[in-house]
């Protein structure tokens, strides 16, 4: 009897400790790429979720512009690269887990080093693309490596029950990094997002990701690279400017393909140096006003460069913007399956 008993008490010991995570793990009921990608068509056309680039970390810009509104960001985002080395960091990591089990939605910026020489992702000095995709040579070799040291990577927060939006080739329909138009064809771009979707979803197992095709806004075609439907889950823009308005055409035209879009990236000023003397409210009324579809924006960071006027910590009028009502921070996002975002609200 004393045996059965304690058989029990284990048991239910290991339920209890169970529940944390599990409840952790889905704080906005949010627990797959397919429950992410729903609620962001729930939300579509009605709220905008806020966010902001963290890079490798840390998070203090986060934890600076909660202090200043009260508000934690609905979305941080970060990159296992930095933009200026080629080796792979993983410090961001215990971040979005964190902020996912508080409730928050993580993006992942791949700023993939230059397989050919090693150098960072803006390194377009030279680049094999005759080996890039061919098996058994050194471009080839390295490309797969560093693939796989990001699967491994993010099957840390797959296992940890992260779901996260990853944002592989960013502004592609550009000619600054070495997956630009100068460098590579549009079929070799395509076959070579292809290749990546395969490996890490086919050969490394994760199932965690929410693949986004996202773009620099007004630079030649923004569909002409398009990989297809299905190695593709959302789509976005990145954008710098004091004028959000400028990024209207952009927004029809990724619109058109059919998927849940976002502001990828966003800086106040220009690409160059931000301008701290910025409203954010300007920009909430322009998604609100003119691109009511874009489901959440990611503002870029301070910590590029150490130019500051681009994060929303050194930017203006931010908890006004904050607290609209078609804002969505982290506290705000619940996803409830046939139910209306209002009747499921906490």
């Amino acid at each position: 009897m004393m045996s059965l008993i304690r058989a029990c008490v284990l048991i239910l010991a290991l339920f209890l400790a169970a529940l944390p995570a599990a409840r952790a793990n889905s704080a906005n009921g949010i627990t797959t790429p397919a429950t992410l990608i729903a609620y962001l068509n729930q939300i579509d056309g009605n709220h905008v979720i806020s966010g902001q680039f963290v890079g490798p970390g840390p998070i203090h810009p986060i934890d600076a512009i909660h202090a200043r509104t009260g508000k934690w960001l609905g979305v941080i985002g970060g990159d296992y690269f930095q933009y200026d080395g080629g080796r792979i960091v993983t410090s961001f990591n215990p971040i979005a887990i964190n902020y996912w089990n508080a409730g928050g939605l993580i993006t992942l910026t791949l700023s993939i080093p230059n397989p050919t020489t090693g150098g960072a992702g803006h390194d377009v000095s030279r680049l094999n693309t005759a080996e890039l995709l061919t098996p058994g040579t050194a471009t080839h070799n390295k490309y797969v490596f560093m693939l796989n040291q990001i699967g491994d990577a993010l099957r840390v927060l797959q296992s940890a029950g992260v779901v996260v939006i990853l944002r592989p080739y960013h502004e592609l329909n550009g000619d600054w990094f070495w997956w630009g138009t100068k460098f590579l064809s549009t079929a070799q771009f395509q076959s070579l997002w292809a290749f990546t979707h395969d490996y890490l979803t086919k050969t490394k197992g994760l199932h965690n990701l929410v693949w986004m095709y996202s773009v620099n806004a007004d630079i030649g075609s923004l569909t002409a690279r398009y990989p297809g439907d299905s190695f593709v889950d959302i789509t976005g823009f990145d954008l710098y400017t004091n004028d959000p308005t400028e990024g209207i055409a952009s927004y029809k035209t990724l619109v058109a393909l059919g998927k849940p879009i976002g502001l990828a990236e966003f800086g106040a000023g220009g690409s160059g140096l931000g301008n701290a003397r910025f409203q954010e409210t300007v920009l909430t009324s322009a998604l609100r006003e003119h691109m009511p579809r874009i489901t959440f924006w990611q503002q870029w960071w301070d910590g590029n460069a150490g130019k500051t006027g681009w994060g929303m910590a050194s930017v203006q009028a931010v908890a006004p913007a904050l607290t609209e009502g078609r804002v969505l921070n982290r506290n705000d996002i619940v996803y409830c399956p046939n139910v209306s975002r209002q009747a499921c609200a906490r």
